[in-house]
Formats: C-alpha cells, sequence, structure tokens
C-alpha cells in the first residue's frame, strides 16, 4: 500500500455526447484513421496490459497479475453458466487460450435505458472481435431501483409533455437485485398501454413485440430487472452479438473476487483516505464548488463503542429482511479485525486485516452471503475491480468516464502505478418526429422567442421606435418624442443625473399608451412560443428507452458497428 499523496493525475479526454440524431462516439474509432493511426483498439490493450504488469502491488499471498489471471477464470465460467441459462452459448474448447484472449467489458443498471447507452453493449462487441477476444456486460442489479415508470412523450410539436407510464407499481427503495414484480398485470400490460401512447410518433416501436419476453424472462427470473436486462440480451443475440452478461451481485461473490474486496476492506484507512484526497483534487481541478459533488466525501464518526473513528467505506450493506441500502462504516480499532456497521441496526466483525490471510478474507465475506447480509461496492468500486483485476479495456458512457477519472486518481494513490485506461461510447438517436410533422426539425421557436422578448424589452424603453412614421403621428406624440430625446442629449450632471432618469421614463410611460395595441399582439404570442419551446425539448429527447423506436431505426444506428 503506497502513500496516500500519490503522483498528480494525467490528462484525460472528457467526452460530450453527440447532439445530432443518429450520431456515434467511439473513443478508441473501430477502424484507425490516418490523422490518428495510433488510436485502436489494439494499441489500448497493448498498452492496458504493459500499465498492469508494472504493478508490484500484492493482494495478499498473490501478485496482481496472479489474481487476474485466476479471477478472468472464474468471471468467464460464471458469465457463460449465467448467459446459458436462458439463451445459448457457445463455449471454447480451449479454456486456457479463451482465458489469454482479450477481454473487454462494460456495464449498466438493468434498466430501460437510451440507444447511446445500449450502444456500448454493440461497441463492446465489436472491439472483442476485432480483437478475436470475448466481450462481458456487467448488470448492475447492485444499484438502486428508482423508478418503476417511464415518461412518454404525448402531443403536438405546439404542445407536448411526458406522461408517465408504470411498468410495475412503486415499492420500498431497494436494489435491482432484491426488487421482484409487485403487480403482475401492471407489468404484463406496459407495451401495450405505451405503444397506444407512442403510436403518433413512432406507430413501429419494437417494444410492442419485445415485451412479453420481458414478461416470460420475470416469470423465470422472479427479478424485474433481470427480466428486462435478459429479454434484452436474448434480442441481441437474435441480431448477431455473441456478448456475455454477469449480474454484478454474481461477480461479488467470485472467491477471486472476494479476495480483492477483502484486501480493500483490509485497507479500510488508506482508501478513505485516497478517496476523499481524489474528490478534493477532483473540484480544484475542475473548479468545482460544493462538498456533494461530483459525490459527497466519505464521511468520520465517532460514537461511544469505540474510542476510534468509523470511516465511511465505497461500499453498501443491508439484509434480506430490511433492502434498503445503507452507507458502510468501518472500525479498525480491535487489533486483527474489521467491523463494519451501517450506524444504525447492522453490525458485523469479520476478521479483515493486512495481517490475516485471503483465504479468511473470503470465509468472512462468504458467511455474510450466507447469513443474508449484502455488502456491495458503490460504482467506482465497481469499475475499479473490473478495470484492475478482470478486463483489458472497460468501455464507459460519457458520464461514467468522467466519474472514473476519481478512479484513476484512487487507484494511483492506493499502488503508485498508474491504472488501465478505459474506453468510450455514446450516441443520440431521437424520435423520429420530422415523419409525421414535416418542418419539424427547420423550425425554431426558441430563437423566436427571444427575439419576441427582445422586441418587448425594446418596446419598453424605445416605444417611439415602434410607432408608425414620425411626421403622421399626432403634435402630442411628437412632442414626447421631442422631450425624450432633450433629455437623452442632456449631460447627466450630479444636479441633473435623477431628474434626467425620472423624464425618459416618463416620456417613455406615455408613449407606451400609443403601443398597447402592438404590446398585446406580443404577449399573446408568448405563450405559444414558450409551449412550443417546451414540446420541443420534449419531443427531442435522447433519453427515451432504445425500445421506443422501431427496429430499422435501431439496426442503422447499432449494427453498423459490428458489420
Amino acid at each position: 500500500m503506497h502513500s496516500s499523496s500519490g503522483p498528480p493525475p494525467s490528462r484525460r479526454r472528457v467526452h460530450a455526447p453527440p447532439q445530432e440524431s443518429g450520431a456515434r462516439l467511439l473513443d478508441p474509432p473501430l477502424e484507425p484513421t490516418a490523422d490518428a493511426p495510433a488510436q485502436s483498439i489494439e494499441t489500448l490493450v497493448d498498452n492496458n496490459r504493459l500499465l498492469r504488469a508494472a504493478f508490484d502491488t500484492r493482494i495478499g499471498d498473490l501478485k496482481l497479475w496472479e489474481l487476474v489471471a485466476a479471477t478472468r477464470r472464474e468471471v468467464l465460467t460464471v458469465a457463460t453458466e449465467y448467459t446459458a441459462s436462458y439463451r445459448d452459448v457457445d463455449r471454447p474448447v480451449d479454456v486456457a487460450d479463451w482465458i489469454a484472449r482479450p477481454m473487454v467489458m462494460g456495464g449498466h443498471q438493468p434498466e430501460l435505458f437510451h440507444p447511446g447507452v445500449w450502444l456500448k453493449n454493440f461497441a463492446i462487441d465489436a472491439y472483442a472481435r476485432r480483437l478475436g477476444g470475448t466481450a462481458i456486460n456487467l448488470v448492475v442489479d447492485t444499484d438502486r431501483c428508482t423508478s418503476t415508470s417511464v415518461g412518454v412523450p404525448v402531443g403536438t410539436p405546439h404542445e407536448a409533455h411526458l406522461e408517465q407510464i408504470p411498468f410495475d407499481v412503486p415499492a420500498a427503495e431497494m436494489a435491482w437485485e432484491e426488487r421482484g414484480v409487485v403487480d403482475a398485470d401492471c407489468f404484463a400490460s406496459f407495451g401495450s398501454r405505451v405503444d397506444r401512447l407512442l403510436k403518433p410518433l413512432e406507430p413501429d416501436a419494437i417494444l410492442r413485440r419485445w415485451w412479453p419476453l420481458v414478461v416470460e424472462r420475470a416469470g423465470e427470473s422472479h427479478r424485474l430487472g433481470l427480466a428486462i436486462a435478459q429479454a434484452r440480451h436474448m434480442l441481441e443475440a437474435r441480431m448477431g452479438l455473441q456478448t456475455l452478461e454477469l449480474p454484478v451481485s454474481e461477480l461479488v461473490r467470485l472467491p477471486t473476487v472476494m479476495v480483492f474486496m477483502g484486501w480493500l476492506l483490509a485497507h479500510a484507512a488508506p482508501l478513505h483516505e485516497a478517496y476523499n484526497a481524489a474528490l478534493a483534487s477532483h473540484r480544484r481541478r475542475y473548479r468545482i464548488r460544493g462538498r456533494a459533488r461530483p459525490m459527497p466525501d466519505l464521511a468520520v464518526r465517532f460514537d461511544d463503542t469505540s474510542s476510534t473513528p468509523w470511516l465511511e467505506l465505497p461500499w453498501w450493506i443491508w439484509s434480506r429482511d430490511d433492502p434498503r441500502r445503507r452507507r458502510v462504516f468501518a472500525n479498525t480499532g480491535t487489533p486483527g479485525m474489521l467491523v463494519l456497521s451501517d450506524m444504525e441496526t447492522l453490525r458485523v466483525e469479520l476478521p479483515i486485516s493486512p495481517d490475516t490471510t485471503p483465504s479468511r478474507w473470503v470465509d468472512a465475506l462468504s458467511r455474510m452471503e450466507e447469513h443474508a447480509l449484502r455488502l456491495r461496492p458503490r460504482a467506482i468500486l465497481t469499475t475499479l475491480v473490473a478495470r484492475m483485476i478482470v478486463a483489458d479495456v472497460f468501455v464507459h458512457g460519457v458520464g461514467g468516464a468522467a466519474y472514473d477519472l476519481l478512479t484513476d486518481d484512487i487507484v494511483r494513490r492506493l499502488t503508485g502505478c498508474d491504472p488501465p485506461r478505459h474506453a468510450v461510447a455514446t450516441g443520440t438517436l431521437r424520435l423520429p418526429v420530422d415523419q409525421f410533422f414535416p418542418g419539424f426539425s427547420s423550425d425554431d421557436p426558441g430563437t423566436e422567442l427571444a427575439d419576441l422578448h427582445h422586441r418587448i424589452r425594446d418596446l419598453e424603453f424605445h416605444p417611439e421606435c415602434h410607432l408608425a412614421p414620425h411626421d403622421t403621428q399626432p403634435e402630442a406624440v411628437r412632442e414626447l418624442i421631442r422631450q425624450k430625446q432633450r433629455w437623452i442629449d442632456t449631460h447627466p450632471t450630479p444636479t441633473l443625473a435623477k431628474r434626467r432618469c425620472r423624464e425618459i421614463r416618463a416620456a417613455n410611460d406615455h408613449l407606451a399608451f400609443h403601443t398597447q395595441a402592438l404590446r398585446s399582439r406580443m404577449l399573446n404570442r408568448v405563450g405559444p412560443l414558450a409551449a412550443a419551446v417546451r414540446a420541443r425539448k420534449v419531443l427531442q429527447s435522447r433519453e427515451y428507452p432504445w425500445c421506443f423506436f422501431s427496429e430499422n431505426a435501431l439496426k442503422s444506428f447499432l449494427l453498423l458497428e459490428i458489420e
């Protein structure tokens, strides 16, 4: 374990998703370009393997590369078994060669995500094919199931809004791995209910044909998230993908992963310090104010049960009886022992410390599982595990790539070594509104509304500019305009400044009487234009689930990546 000060983080590109519908971002690209021949997935894998080989960190009695080889064998075996439980899988005959080949990994929560997120699954497949390796998608079922409804766009370019349609009734907040289907009728009818609302914008959404498969998988898996993920993965197989999948809840039960988790827990204090120091450095670097962004610091607590502090660690803990995800605090005051607690009702003593053996770490964490206690890594720790001891390349979306700058810094502070680099894949696909409302893409109510607000403001301060020609105005109006101009031309001395301002305002107020009709016409246009701006924002969103689109639109967006 190295000093927590660590070297300064290297510069990494921060990406933004493309704005044009159908556009994709892949870094590195599938094919090297003439401008950047070194930017290729092959180069990234080679460099990552060199970075990993440079680690002199020992995990218990193993060198890092030894743990990596054992973990990859377990991950490939269990991912194959899990995937084969619901779809056909090709099992390589030469297992040693299989393990040695490059492994590309990505991951996301088992929710109805947008096409730009789905593109990652096609990207890892395409990268793996190019490398002659294996692609594995992690189903992040350890994250919270925060909502069981999706927003469906309803309306026209003049007035549109989101209508929230549930695929299950609300329930107590819990991780996806614990969440079953509560209302089977609501779940079964979701596809047809959404399809009816979508028809004016997308009459052939793939959802209608795909959702029955989700319902079927719910009957087999008994988990809402796994039903969505498995049905989506089965569709990917029909599209030609050869990826494996593995829930994070299964990944963390693997003995080799428990060894790595045990090592991190055994170094609770350095991990806590490295995490908070990386956050502080990130905030300074990007000039972020507020200690809750991009996420809160890990806390320190004191109580009467121990003379040493309780350090918050980047895990979640819960029990089968009470599946609320809670923060984890660790106390190292007892030699050879690590005490974990949620500082509420859960408390467990584990024989985990730098001086205990990895086999004891695994036994302790296994017993927690046997007693229905869940200890699950937070997002940063999940990708840290994947990047450090499993994948040759981890593929992030834009958001994950930004957060993993923190992971890079944490690894450097803990080990003194540069971590393997990640890839980035994302894209944008919007509903085909132009097909049903011609001219939608060329209309710009936002610019028109901004211009209208400018004109209304100008009407308030320069009403004379909006009147009929000067020589056609009544004498009283022309005199008001002359008086205003005289005061404008008057130098604002300290004695006259206040009076000058009052007189100009008074002239504007009197002239406003003659612009009332024009002002009313302008104000009457504000409401419809504002509604059109809101409608445009609704209809142009890139966040709608991939299953809201037609199969042809999805294929043109996704399958080009694996041709």
